[in-house]
């Protein structure tokens, strides 16, 4: 039962509720005329006692309803990060009840504090790219931690897939841009037989927000290269877009520089790691 069908279940076990007590109403005005026959009272009677029964019917159902309901949705978040800075990450647009988040990166599985095994788990992983570390690995780490019980873990799309990366983005990519200006995005390398989809759909999401923008995609060793990417690129002023999830060794010494793209005949400006915005632009509009 999803959430849709329950409301309009309880919606209208009010409807049902709404209708007995308003005949139950209609029976009883009815009764004070004084000129019924007494076969017309008694039948008003009936359908009085009637309506009430409905009524009674109608907030049972509405109670069982709720109960099964909460049951159903009481469940708790495990929120994984690949490491201990993307700890404070929340999954974009979701709204979660604090006492119910848990949260950990992939190291410290062992020690942290999980969720209760009785109740569904949703996992988000903390993650910018789908592979082995968000897959496979976390998996077999969050069976480990809970040994022989086995919670039923719901799995969600890492970071990297979720759409709001690529609105952040725009919305502060927009007001840096002028007619010269590029962006490349610059993604990790990957061991994989395929390439992670993410960085791929990312770029295409900017693009269909920023049209007409040159955007193009590179990694850091593997092919396309951020460094040949970089002077293929036709715009001479180049923004740089780290898909990254927050800054560490990474950013201070794989990506390109201002003087990579100097060499070429370029300027380059570098903003911080995708998921740093999400932690930016939350901040600025929490009240």
């Amino acid at each position: 039962m999803n959430r849709r069908f329950f409301y309009a279940l309880l919606l209208l076990c009010a409807a049902v509720f709404a209708a007995a007590v308003w005949g139950s109403v209609d029976c009883g005005a009815r009764l004070d005329s004084h000129s019924l026959p007494p076969e017309v009272k008694h039948h008003l009677r009936g359908l009085i006692y009637f309506h009430f029964a409905i009524a009674q019917l109608a907030v049972i159902g509405a109670v069982i309803l709720v109960y099964c309901h909460h049951k159903k949705w009481k469940r708790n978040y495990l929120i994984v990060s690949y490491n201990e800075q993307g700890m404070h990450l929340n999954p974009p647009g979701i709204r979660m009840p604090q006492s119910r988040v848990y949260r950990c990166h992939l190291n410290n599985l062992d020690t942290s504090l999980l969720p209760p095994p009785g109740t569904p788990i949703l996992v988000y992983p903390m993650f910018m790219l789908s592979g082995t570390s968000s897959g496979s690995k976390l998996a077999s780490k969050l069976q480990q931690a809970y040994g022989n019980t086995k919670p039923d873990f719901y799995f969600q799309p890492v970071l990297g897939a979720s759409p709001w990366l690529a609105e952040a983005c725009a919305r502060e990519l927009r007001p840096r841009l002028d007619e010269q200006s590029g962006i490349l995005v610059v993604a990790h390398d990957s061991t994989l037989p395929e390439a992670p989809p993410e960085p791929a759909l990312f770029c295409r999401r900017l693009r269909e927000l920023l049209p007409g923008r040159e955007i193009r995609l590179g990694y850091f060793t593997q092919a396309p290269s951020a460094q040949a990417t970089l002077r293929q690129m036709k715009s001479h002023r180049i923004v740089l877009l780290p898909f990254l999830l927050t800054e560490g060794v990474h950013t201070q010494r794989d990506l390109p520089t201002p003087q990579d793209a100097a060499s070429c005949g370029k300027t380059l400006t570098r903003l911080p790691a995708l998921a740093q915005l999400l932690i930016e632009q939350t901040d600025e509009t929490r009240p």
